[in-house]
C-alpha cells in the first residue's frame, strides 16, 4: 500500500511583505531578490538605530552607505554570496519571472481604456460632420 502524497504547496507570491495594494490584479507582485548592499542595510540598520545618532531614514541610509564603502572586499563578499543565494532561490521559486512583470500593468490598462474610448468617440464625431 502506498501512502497518500500531499499535493505540492504553491510557492508564496511574495518572499517579503508587499506594502503596496494598488496592483491591477488581485495577485501580489513578486519582489526582486535583495542585492548585497540591501542585505547589508537590512542587517546593520538596527545597529545604527541603537547608536541613536540619527532618526531620519535618509541620514541612516547615508551612514550605512559610507560604512558599506569602508568595508573591505572580503567583508563585502559575505553579502555578495548571500545575495547570490537569494537570487538562486528566487529563480527556483519563480522560474521565468522578470522584474518587468511588476511594472506598467496599471499604465497599460489605462492606455487600453483610452484607446477604446477614443475610437468610439471618433466615430461619433465623424458621424456628426
Amino acid at each position: 500500500m502506498s501512502e497518500p502524497v500531499a499535493p505540492p504547496a504553491d510557492p508564496p507570491t511574495c518572499t517579503r511583505p508587499c506594502y503596496h495594494s494598488n496592483s491591477v490584479s488581485s495577485r501580489q507582485a513578486v519582489k526582486k531578490p535583495l542585492n548585497a548592499f540591501m542585505l547589508y542595510m537590512k542587517e546593520m540598520r538596527h545597529q545604527v538605530l541603537q547608536e541613536g545618532c540619527e532618526k531620519e531614514s535618509s541620514a541612516i541610509n547615508r551612514i550605512l552607505g559610507r560604512r558599506w564603502h569602508a568595508l573591505s572586499r572580503s567583508e563585502q563578499s559575505k553579502y555578495y554570496e548571500l545575495a547570490q543565494k537569494e537570487r538562486l532561490l528566487h529563480m527556483q521559486l519563480y522560474p521565468g519571472w522578470s522584474a518587468r512583470d511588476n511594472y506598467g500593468k496599471r499604465k497599460r490598462k489605462q492606455n487600453q481604456q483610452q484607446v477604446a474610448g477614443n475610437s468610439s468617440r471618433s466615430g461619433f464625431i465623424c458621424s456628426q460632420l
